[in-house]
């Protein structure tokens, strides 16, 4: 098995690939994160590289400890930097080994491998995920500790979910059946995963993430 931050750098680069090929319309157009566009995406891919722990908690706790503003604030602010700069900040990190804090290294992997998705399927773009990667992200992503910040907490209680590109599968219950690609979208509540998964335990995973 691969080292896991071998793989996020692979995944770093790729995305890096992706970006490079962007018009500047649409480095400009919508990813698949609500609300941020390519360029505050490729602006939240450079902040584990350029804001210290330290300060990211200062800001986090001058938020309100709202996290996700915190994150949005650095993603606008520097969304107006040179493509070509957030683009080699991205590339020249690859290798970096930031991990949150208290979370696993996989969380990192995550980020890149969703993150990379939100760039490359709006824009009609490919990015390479290997299965060794896909699987590792859909084991986090129904892990307990994801759900405190990557997906929802619950969302999968009372399914099982079921690979149809791989033999990966978790759970049990009424069965969703979808690629590792769609179960990882819907896994990070993207709704676009939805396209790509089947079964009787759609609906359910639908109505857990319609409740607050």
């Amino acid at each position: 098995m691969t080292d896991t931050f071998t793989l996020i750098a692979q995944q770093r680069r790729a995305v890096a690939d992706v970006l490079e090929t962007l018009t500047g319309d649409e480095w400009g157009s919508p990813s698949l994160c609500g609300g941020w566009r390519i360029q505050e995406m490729a602006a939240h891919l450079t902040m584990p590289f350029r804001v210290s722990n330290p300060r990211f908690f200062l800001g986090v706790v001058g938020a309100g400890g709202n996290i996700a503003k915190v994150m949005d604030k650095f993603a606008k602010g520097h969304s107006s930097e040179p493509p070509e700069q957030l683009i080699a900040c991205l590339r020249d990190n690859a290798g970096s080994h930031f991990v949150p804090p208290t979370f696993p290294v996989v969380a990192s992997l995550n980020e890149i491998v969703v993150h990379g998705f939100d760039v490359a399927i709006p824009t009609d773009r490919h990015v390479e995920v290997p299965e060794e990667v896909s699987r590792l992200v859909l084991d986090y992503l129904v892990s307990p500790k994801a759900g405190t910040v990557h997906t929802k907490r619950g969302l999968t209680n009372g399914v099982q979910l079921v690979s149809t590109d791989s033999s990966w599968s978790w759970g049990s219950g009424p069965e969703v059946h979808g690629t590792n690609f769609g179960l990882i979208m819907v896994l990070a509540r993207r709704p676009i995963g939805f396209d790509h998964v089947s079964g009787e335990g759609v609906d359910i995973i639908r109505r857990h993430l319609a409740v607050s």
